[in-house]
């Protein structure tokens, strides 16, 4: 008897495509029940159930105990798994049969908020998992057994950027090659480097993509710099397709010790050459 997973209101099932949005796809493919408490940051759908795949529902704005109910009259008998990324919420969630903590991010800088709950959340969780060597290390030295699973990608979304997908609006329709980045511009992405690239490179084209995270606005200190906000997900490999270079422009922090980009994974599906700070988790970066 396969269980239902159910990971709770966390983030927006459709802003950014994420680690919890990958797992609960894949698992559903698998045959599991999965329910994710979506927060409905932008209020795209009514409250209540929508079925977004024959195994994986989304429940809009009902919080965690009333979808464990839900669960429970449409799967009775079957276990109930809670699937959580948030460390706070190991001190609210409902009974269930299984309790699993997947850390994302160190505990650390942008992540500090995390810290108190963080020893809590691995310690009290049945199987908690990592994304990186660095989080592994962490969580072994709570005396924890830990499972090391890397972020991933959908292969077939992002390899149909293998093939130019032309777009007509600047600076896709120019004939400079363009350097782009995909991801949330956080303070942990390196604006100073990525304008002293811009300034350095009058040759190249410069495009970022992304919603803004913690930080009011964007400074573009070049004219061959273009921010283009926040783009769906189904339309990413579009863009990527017309990069020459990625970007992982990370700064080096504690926090970003311990991460392991999803763009990464993105960007290789893609083919497109990847241009990186030393982040650890980029694999060529332990290469001797």
């Amino acid at each position: 008897m396969k269980p239902v997973i159910i990971y709770p209101p966390t983030i927006d099932w459709d802003y950014l495509h994420q680690r919890p949005q990958q797992m609960l796809k894949a698992l559903a493919g698998m045959g599991c029940h999965c329910f994710f408490c979506n927060v409905n940051m932008h209020k795209r759908y009514p409250v209540g159930y929508i079925n977004n795949s024959p195994n994986l529902i989304i429940s809009n704005n009902l919080g965690l105990d009333a979808t464990v109910q839900r669960a429970r009259e449409l799967h009775p008998n079957h276990p109930i798994v809670i699937y959580f990324t948030y460390p706070p919420q190991i001190n609210n969630l409902p009974i269930s049969d299984l309790v699993v903590f997947d850390s994302v991010d160190e505990p650390l800088d942008e992540f500090s908020e995390w810290l108190p709950d963080y020893t809590n959340a691995v310690q009290k969780a049945d199987i908690v998992i990592a994304t990186s060597r660095s989080i592994a290390n962490r969580i072994q030295a709570l005396d924890k057994p830990v499972h090391l699973i890397p972020n991933g990608c959908d292969y077939e979304h992002f390899s149909i950027a293998q093939t130019l997908q032309k777009i007509n609006s600047v600076p896709f329709n120019q004939p400079k090659p363009i350097i782009g980045y995909i991801g949330t511009i956080a303070p942990w992405v390196d604006m100073r480097l990525i304008n002293t690239m811009a300034r350095s490179l009058p040759n190249y084209e410069f495009v970022i993509i992304g919603p803004l995270l913690k930080q009011p606005s964007l400074a573009l200190l070049n004219k061959n710099m273009y921010y283009l906000g926040h783009r769906h997900y189904s339309v990413l490999p579009q863009y990527l397709s017309n990069f020459s270079y990625c970007l992982i422009p990370f700064k080096m922090t504690e926090m970003t010790k311990g991460v392991n980009p999803i763009k990464l994974w993105e960007y290789l599906a893609s083919g497109i050459p990847i241009l990186s700070t030393p982040i650890p988790e980029v694999p060529w970066n332990t290469l001797p």
